[in-house]
């Protein structure tokens, strides 16, 4: 009967980690659905400024240190954007310079990304996956995602190898022991596994139940 709940704790550890994993991927989804998360996509900008401009009072006040002036009044930058709405959007230059309410008509960006951009489009599950798994992470964290946390069903999935690499091995070492027949050995190494499980469900949990 011992064996039986320890294989019992066992089995439903696993399963419940297989599955955290695939239900972290569909929440993420689903609060890119409901737009909670998103992409920013890549633009460049572009200036609309003639050569009399530079020579005009306004254009020798202005204050170029200041991200949105400089960006505004500047051709092939690269930043990222996000939040169109009345003829402006929200980018993010750099590393973490935020510039909200730039004009999109001094912005470039990719024909492909424009119907999402506008959000006119919505990636299917598929290949919403697909362009988070794509990013580097460096991507991840340069201003491409509204929250890295998008794709934080990765971090599951690696406790979830680390449980069924434990349970494979514990498995080999089960099957060898009972060839041998060594009753007391099979019981303490299922109860240390159902311990084991219960444990690396509980650290699982706190570290990364609340991601989703």
């Amino acid at each position: 009967m011992k064996r039986k709940i320890c294989y019992v704790f066992i089995i439903f550890s696993l399963i419940f980690n297989i599955s955290d994993y695939f239900i972290a991927m569909r929440t993420s989804y689903n609060r890119y659905l409901d737009g909670e998360y998103y992409f920013r996509y890549k633009a460049t900008t572009q200036s609309h400024d003639s050569d009399t401009w530079w020579t005009t009072a306004e254009a020798q006040n202005a204050d170029y240190s200041d991200t949105k002036t400089m960006l505004i009044h500047s051709s092939g930058y690269t930043c990222y954007v996000y939040k169109p709405h009345d003829r402006v959007c929200s980018l993010v230059y750099g590393k973490d310079k935020v510039v909200e309410n730039f004009p999109l008509s001094n912005l470039v960006i990719e024909e492909e990304d424009k119907d999402y951009f506008y959000g006119t489009k919505k990636y299917t599950y598929e290949e919403y996956i697909n362009k988070l798994n794509a990013l580097t992470d460096e991507q991840l964290n340069d201003g491409r995602v509204s929250d890295p946390a998008m794709r934080n069903y990765q971090k599951i999935k690696m406790f979830m190898f680390i449980l069924i690499g434990m349970d494979a091995f514990m498995g080999m070492v089960l099957f060898f022991l009972y060839r041998a027949e060594l009753d007391g050995s099979i019981d303490l190494l299922l109860m240390i596994g159902a311990f084991y499980s219960i444990a690396f469900d509980v650290i699982t949990f706190f570290a990364y139940g609340f991601i989703r």
